[in-house]
């Protein structure tokens, strides 16, 4: 059987121009331009300029408002200043990594690509070169278990945010609820804590609602977090006016070369409705039209309106949903009310608190069938699944 002929089968294929591929470019790197997205990186940036101590800044909103275009910026921006000062970056950064064999917050993955994304070297890829007694020094890279590799690892990552003044950066944070248990949760979220406590930077993490949710959900963590919302268009007369400015400088950006003058903005209410007012959506449906068109026809509002109706048809529920999940109020535990109590050792004490927003548990609340251990010590309530001190440090591998 004869090998097909890429070559000629690539040349006719109509791939986008690389005249719309800058363009698109040029688009994204825009976003972060508009005030709705200018407000809030002004503010971040002056959390971290602020040197607050023990700060986590959690950036939350729902899903394609342009949360992942502000970390980029961010980043950026930060390891832009750092250099005007002479330093070589000004941050770490890394996204939520899946987590490793044990289901616990894959600390080595997500500091190893910290260290790539910086052009770091990894710390047991160091060279060790033996005693000047020994003759010639011999270059030899160093041994270490996977313990041992893991706790230089997190001792090299902290020593470096620490020396250099470097601000961590976590996106996708609402993936951590997603791929871990409540308790590797937890602790997941007190490592990030013991990052700025040991540190004195910020932490910046960028997520949806969930993030909120685990760091609201302690009330030790909660006053020392600062919950910035990135929320998407609304219907009020502002939010609309906000909206069309958006379209317009948009259609301005692309140019009458790639979008018809006027032709989105005269419909910016439809199209609001129709992306949820999420600005990431209003951008993603420009770009896969200029792109699977090929550039052969310019944005305007027939051509836009396809794309738009086929994300109203296949997404229109599940945009309302996440809204909703959003905006919906969060109580940290340790404030929710105490409503049931339950007999321990002959005695009234208050029952464990359940899950946040949520009744106490029935495990929690019924009485216990079982009886006393011999040892005369009361049955470990609420620590389902728990196999260590969870009083210990915070520290993700000890």
């Amino acid at each position: 059987m004869a090998k097909p002929d890429y070559a000629a089968m690539a040349r006719q294929l109509e791939l986008t121009p690389q005249p719309v591929i800058d363009a698109i470019d040029d688009l994204n790197r825009w976003v972060c331009l508009h005030p709705k997205f200018a407000n809030l990186l002004q503010t971040i940036l002056n959390a971290i300029n602020g040197r607050s101590r023990d700060l986590l800044i959690v950036v939350i909103g729902p899903a394609r408002v342009g949360k992942t275009t502000l970390f980029e910026t961010l980043v950026g921006i930060v390891d832009e200043l750092a250099r005007q000062a002479g330093k070589k970056r000004g941050c770490f950064r890394f996204s939520v990594p899946s987590p490793d064999r044990q289901g616990r917050f894959n600390w080595r993955a997500a500091i190893t690509q910290a260290y790539v994304s910086s052009g770091e070297i990894l710390p047991f890829n160091k060279i060790l070169y033996g005693d000047i007694t020994e003759g010639a020094p011999r270059s030899m890279l160093a041994a270490a278990s996977g313990a041992r590799e893991e706790e230089a690892l997190w001792d090299s990552f902290v020593k470096n945010a620490r020396c250099e003044g470097l601000v961590t950066f976590v996106d996708e944070g609402n993936t951590i609820p997603v791929t871990l248990s409540e308790l590797q949760m937890t602790r997941a979220i007190h490592s990030l804590k013991d990052i700025v406590a040991q540190t004195h930077q910020p932490l910046l993490i960028f997520g949806t609602s969930n993030v909120r949710h685990i760091v609201e959900h302690d009330t030790q963590l909660k006053v020392r977090t600062k919950v910035l919302r990135l929320d998407a268009y609304g219907g009020s007369e502002k939010e609309l006016e906000g909206f069309t400015t958006f379209i317009e400088e948009m259609e301005e950006r692309l140019g009458p070369e790639f979008c018809e003058p006027g032709s989105l903005s005269s419909h910016a209410d439809d199209i609001r409705r129709g992306v949820d007012g999420r600005p990431g959506l209003v951008v993603r449906l420009a770009t896969d039209a200029l792109s699977q068109q090929c550039g052969k026809y310019r944005l305007e509002w027939d051509l836009y309106s396809q794309y738009l109706n086929e994300l109203a048809e296949s997404s229109k529920k599940d945009l309302a949903e996440e809204r909703r999940a959003t905006n919906k109020p969060v109580t940290a535990a340790a404030e929710a009310p105490i409503s049931k109590k339950t007999p321990l050792c002959g005695k009234d004490v208050a029952a464990p608190q359940g899950e946040m927003n949520g009744p106490v548990t029935a495990a929690a609340s019924a009485p216990s069938s079982k009886k006393a251990p011999k040892s005369g010590k009361a049955e470990k309530q609420g620590r389902v699944g728990a196999t260590r001190n969870t009083n210990a440090p915070n520290h993700p591998f000890e």
